[in-house]
């Protein structure tokens, strides 16, 4: 919700109210992009450093408390130093959510888990503009229009934040919830060795070199592009679809219909990866979508097939959303130093798009923003491009182990450790 609210707040009068120029909210979303990446790698440490239940609800509640802070925002001064604050707690949440769910779960149910997790966003997505269409009619006293969205919902995001303090456990061992028995057996299914390796601490040297590990660095391109229709329905969303004839009521209301699609689009990924097993023909069929809402969007001007476009936009995206970060996690071996390095470079990459759709759909080109529509099509050409080249990649590396078994006998348990995924047991998942 907090990257819907900014296209909400945006038709609900922030550009007036703040006396931004055309290219000031453009700006603004961008700014909270440097820190959000720069703080990436820092924030997984911290994470590894602190543990989850105290680092996790930590970034919560300062996330809170800078949305919250946009509601008191009088000048783009103000609007700016919050975007560029509110990068800083968001770095690392989602990198370390999705690094916590594969230490808690069999690496065949990690994409599955993680795909739940992201069903948070296609939600926020769907219920943030009507919502924000109801806190905007809530006025009193120095809350009005957009500042109610910002008050409210960072409030509720701070009060969350003091609940994961009491219920965030670190590691399947130490959750409240479970019995000593079924904690006992949930261990030994993970194996002793997983959970003692999230326990180790990153290797520096080694997590800076696992950050160009080619084969994590291609599956996060696809969610760099994955990103760009996604950002484009939560931070412009509503301006599109005001921009096609609607009113601002109309707009907000009807945000929620790409969310819905984008919903539907993570379910369906969840039903279909256990049927045909495979994340890269899920990945390029929903890259397909993409494309075909980005022709359909430069080809008409009809609000009604403008409007379907759209919600082919979050119906693919959220379902590469819900398929990538899972499939990076399942492939990455148990240590714990390319695993953090994996959660950072995915995020980065993710937060790359970010930047590029910020910057796509310019006040200039309404009402048919060519720029934005054309490079949210060539986003989901180049995703069955790489979705191609990671399966291919992956079946190489395969082919060579299992031609050439390599001998690790006379190799110590530490060096044997490090080995990660040139393991000569350890298998990529396509």
């Amino acid at each position: 919700m907090d990257r819907s609210s900014m296209g909400n707040a945006k038709i609900s009068g922030l550009e007036a109210d703040l006396n931004l120029r055309a290219t000031d909210y453009s700006i603004a979303t961008s700014l909270f992009y440097p820190t959000y990446l720069l703080f990436q790698p820092l924030s997984n440490w911290c994470l590894k450093r602190f543990g989850a239940r105290k680092w996790l609800p930590t970034l919560t509640l300062l996330w809170g408390g800078v949305i919250t802070a946009q509601a008191f925002a009088s000048n783009r001064a103000q609007l700016f130093l919050c975007r560029v604050l509110l990068g800083i707690p968001e770095a690392g949440y989602n990198s370390g959510a999705i690094y916590l769910i594969s230490y808690w779960y069999p690496k065949s149910q990690v994409t599955r888990r993680v795909s739940i997790f992201y069903t948070g966003t296609a939600i926020g997505t769907l219920i943030a503009g009507p919502i924000a269409l109801g806190l905007t009619k809530l006025n009193h006293g120095f809350l009005h229009s957009w500042h109610t969205i910002f008050f409210v919902e960072g409030i509720a995001t701070m009060a969350w934040g003091l609940v994961m303090f009491v219920m965030v456990p670190s590691y399947p061992d130490e959750a409240w919830v479970l019995k000593s028995a079924e904690r006992a057996a949930l261990v030994t299914k993970l194996g002793a060795e997983k959970q003692q390796a999230g326990r180790r601490q990153i290797n520096t040297r080694r997590f800076v070199r696992c950050l160009f590990n080619p084969t994590m660095f291609l599956i996060s391109l696809i969610l760099l592009f994955c990103n760009v229709p996604l950002n484009t329905i939560m931070l412009f969303g509503p301006q599109v679809v005001r921009d096609m004839g609607f009113t601002q009521a109309e707009a907000q209301g009807m945000q929620a219909l790409p969310g819905l699609c984008g919903f539907f689009g993570i379910v369906l990924v969840n039903w279909s990866l256990p049927l045909f097993g495979t994340h890269y023909l899920n990945i390029i069929f929903n890259a397909f979508i993409v494309t075909v809402g980005g022709v359909i969007m430069l080809c008409t001007a009809n609000a009604g097939a403008q409007m379907f476009a759209l919600c082919m936009f979050g119906f693919g995206s959220f379902g590469i959303l819900g398929l990538a970060p899972g499939w990076l996690a399942t492939n990455v071996a148990s240590n714990v130093t390319l695993g953090s390095a994996a959660a950072s470079v995915l995020l980065i990459c993710g937060g790359s798009g970010g930047i590029i759709a910020s910057n796509i759909y310019r006040n200039q080109d309404s009402p048919r923003y060519i720029l934005g529509h054309s490079v949210n099509m060539a986003a989901g050409i180049c995703m069955v491009v790489l979705a191609l080249a990671v399966r291919w990649n992956m079946g190489r590396i395969n082919r060579q182990k299992e031609d050439n078994p390599q001998d690790i006998s006379f190799l110590s348990n530490e060096d044997i450790e490090e080995l990660e995924e040139q393991h000569p047991g350890f298998r990529f998942v396509y």
